[in-house]
């Protein structure tokens, strides 16, 4: 028989004192109509209990109400709602630390019982980030098999905490249960998509440092912000027996040295969080190494093959090469791993991870053979050939540069194929180069945009100057004499005029020709390798070169013709001459600095670790 919700209106007034942390007129209700202390109140069939605790806010009410039920029958603390969860779920979930203590104090068997999901408190305070409530459920539940036959450190429980942990970042928490609980690293998650807690980890970018995303600034800090290795990775879960020790004196001896940065730490919360990043990514490397370590200890090849298989599968889509150069360390034959006919290294083409794919460099003769798959009459020349996901291809400024790591890409994978694959045909009858030339199509229209404006532009602005500092030498500062020479002729400042106006005018001059150069270019494919980029990095140098000395021009005019007579406002003119420079450099300076690594740096392809599979 369908249940009779219409009781659900008469609770009302409970349910408010419940949100409103009045016991009293609880207790007079509860007395009045006589009802049971676990009465269901609410459609979801939560008793007043499940309604306090989850306010995080009601706790003397939590206190009355438990202290009349442990007087009157402590079993109505294991009343579930419609779908099992008691209120320590509840608590969990909200965050409700006083209320989850005095829960666990009065009926520790609470951390034992799940609701209908098979979700129990552990679970919870780790999939809704409650990492106190975590902790201390993880000293207050026991590893005994409840009534479903698991126990929840181990099976499918224990696997869904360690992904929990995982997607939460808890590192170290995840590593204690690794370490204690070797056996739930196999294990897959029925939580999450049937996935291993590595392959979760796997798909977590920022967790490494690979995929933290810092900019030039944030990576120098990152590597000379100090942190204590040994305090990053000691057990979270402090046992009840463990003894108190004083202060190791090399400890203190640390922490002296680093006070420094603890005080900017407090007051940059930037800098702070950059110390937080790098103590997760030491971490999750730990992690990593924990997890590979116990799988292979069970001696189980289709596990093992299945488990690092599938995690490397993710950590290439991500780009998370420290996850794979340590599963390949561990276990070397995991390279072979296939997927729709194509190796690893084909997947880290297909997905433009150079930083995967720079692991071939590591692997010495191995390299001819992982390049060497082909399937559905493709091969992996043929998937260098296509065009990168949009995630991957919108990494470096303008279509320019996009066709310019599209074409290093496909140059690079051209090198390692055997030459019957560079010209082999695909299903549609299309050669590598053919697959390239109609996948970069649109790409190739918009770089040629991209080009043409940039160059236009820029021209405009160089011609300029050409202009000025062309007239600038026939209208000395000061004027001339009767016999045609400058007055100021033997003045320092002058000299620095004369040179700086010529400096300004021959590098404007370059400019406005490499700038040309690039508008007649006929724009084809491999021009946009290295000659449009070199030449547009010829021509910004100089436009920037150009600005530069033509202030300085300016600057050493403005002195000589006012200098006997408003001294007061030449320094801060001259100062304010810095300024188009300075922005110049601050708004062309990212694109500068891709073009030059892009095309003079050590490219996007080199060694990473001599480490690996020699």
């Amino acid at each position: 028989m369908a249940r009779n919700y219409d009781d659900v209106i008469n609770c009302i007034p409970i349910y408010k004192a419940a949100l409103d942390d009045d016991w009293e007129t609880a207790k007079s209700i509860f007395e009045k109509e006589n009802r049971n202390f676990d009465a269901h109140i609410t459609y979801w069939s939560e008793t007043a209990l499940h309604i306090a605790v989850g306010t995080n806010s009601s706790h003397r009410f939590v206190d009355r109400l438990v202290e009349q039920i442990m007087q009157t029958n402590p079993q109505m603390l294991l009343t579930g709602n419609f779908a099992g969860s008691t209120p320590l779920l509840y608590a969990a979930k909200v965050g409700n630390m006083q209320g989850t203590k005095l829960l666990v104090e009065s009926n520790k068997e609470m951390t034992q019982m799940h609701n209908n999901s098979g979700e129990n408190a552990l679970e919870a305070a780790a999939n809704h980030g409650r990492r106190e409530i975590l902790l201390y459920l993880l000293h207050n539940t026991r590893d005994v098999v409840g009534e479903d036959g698991t126990s929840p450190f181990r099976g499918p429980h224990g696997a869904d905490l360690l992904s929990f942990c995982i997607l939460t970042d808890f590192y170290d928490i995840a590593l204690y249960l690794v370490k204690k609980y070797p056996d739930l690293v196999p294990e897959k998650s029925k939580s999450n998509s049937q996935q291993t807690g590595l392959q979760i980890l796997a798909a977590k970018s920022k967790a490494f440092r690979s995929g933290s995303g810092f900019g030039f600034w944030q990576r120098l800090i990152y590597s000379w912000i100090p942190v204590n290795r040994e305090k990053a990775l000691e057990s979270p879960v402090k046992e009840a027996s463990q003894p108190i020790t004083t202060q190791n004196p090399i400890k203190a001896s640390y922490g002296l040295k680093n006070s420094i940065w603890s005080v900017l730490q407090y007051l940059a919360p930037h800098i702070k969080g950059i110390h937080d990043s790098k103590v997760k990514h030491i971490q999750a490397e730990e992690l990593v190494k924990g997890m590979c370590s116990a799988v292979l200890r069970k001696v189980n090849h289709a596990s093992a093959w299945d488990v690092f298989g599938k995690a490397i599968v993710e950590a290439v889509k991500h780009g998370i090469h420290e996850l794979i150069e340590e599963c390949i360390h561990q276990y070397p034959g995991i390279v072979w791993y296939e997927v729709k006919g194509f190796y690893l290294f084909s997947l880290a083409v297909k997905h433009r991870q150079e930083k995967v794919y720079n692991l071939l460099y590591q692997m010495s003769g191995h390299k001819a053979y992982v390049v060497a798959d082909r399937q559905n009459g493709e091969n992996s020349l043929h998937y260098a050939g296509k065009l990168a996901p949009p995630h991957r291809l919108n990494t470096v400024t303008g279509a320019a540069l996009q066709m310019q790591r599209e074409l290093q890409w496909f140059k690079e994978v051209e090198k390692l194929v055997k030459h019957s694959h560079k010209e082999a045909l695909n299903n549609e009858n299309n050669t590598p180069y053919m697959v390239f030339t109609l996948e970069h199509k649109e790409l190739l229209k918009e770089a040629r945009e991209w080009m043409k404006s940039t160059a236009s532009s820029a021209t405009v602005v160089a011609a300029l100057f050409v202009t000025m500092t062309f007239a600038a030498i026939f209208t000395a500062p000061g004027g001339n004499s009767d016999a045609g020479k400058p007055i100021f002729l033997r003045e320092p400042v002058f000299i620095l005029f004369v040179i700086s106006d010529a400096v300004a005018l021959f590098s404007s001059s370059t400019s406005v020709l490499v700038f040309l150069s690039v508008l007649s270019s006929r724009f084809a494919e491999e021009d946009f390798l290295y000659a449009l980029p070199k030449r547009l990095t010829l021509g910004l140098i100089s436009l920037f070169i150009s600005i530069a000395a033509t202030m300085v021009a300016f600057s050493a005019a403005f002195s000589l013709v006012i200098r006997d007579e408003v001294n007061s406002i030449t320094v801060p003119v001259i100062l304010l001459a810095a300024i188009p420079v300075t922005l110049f450099l601050l708004l062309q300076y990212p694109l500068l600095v891709e073009l030059l690594r892009s095309t003079y740096g050590s490219g996007i392809f080199y060694k990473q670790n001599n480490s690996l599979l020699h």
